[in-house]
């Protein structure tokens, strides 16, 4: 499970694999920190990319990454985040806070 959010709306969306989650949110807003990664431990995840975006006079293209282990000052682990989050656009059981942080305590994060 990959926890994300597009923290303009401050929307969380959970994906089932990493694929899933790197499909669905573009590089170029990635870099632009639109979107932040969690584990399913809720454990904060960095984007690093293998090939860079890249804008041109005419052409933007979104680079390739993966999602690796972000240093802890990156972003907040997910349990603190989770007051900060407005929307849930996932189905039970990660439709609320609360739903969440259960999650995550059973994957014996909080």
């Amino acid at each position: 499970m990959i926890f994300v959010v597009e923290t303009e709306e401050r929307t969380l969306i959970a994906f089932h694999t990493e694929a899933e989650a790197i499909a669905n949110c573009e590089g170029l807003d990635v870099e632009a920190a639109i979107w932040l990664f969690w584990s399913d431990r809720g454990e904060p995840l960095k984007p690093e990319f293998s090939v860079p975006n890249r804008r041109g006079m005419f052409v933007v293209e979104n680079g390739i990454y993966s999602l690796v282990p972000a240093t802890p000052d990156h972003h907040a682990n997910l349990d603190e985040a989770l007051d900060e989050i407005l929307n849930f656009e996932s189905p039970p059981p990660f439709n609320s806070a609360e739903a969440v942080r259960t999650y995550l305590q059973n994957q014996g994060r909080v």
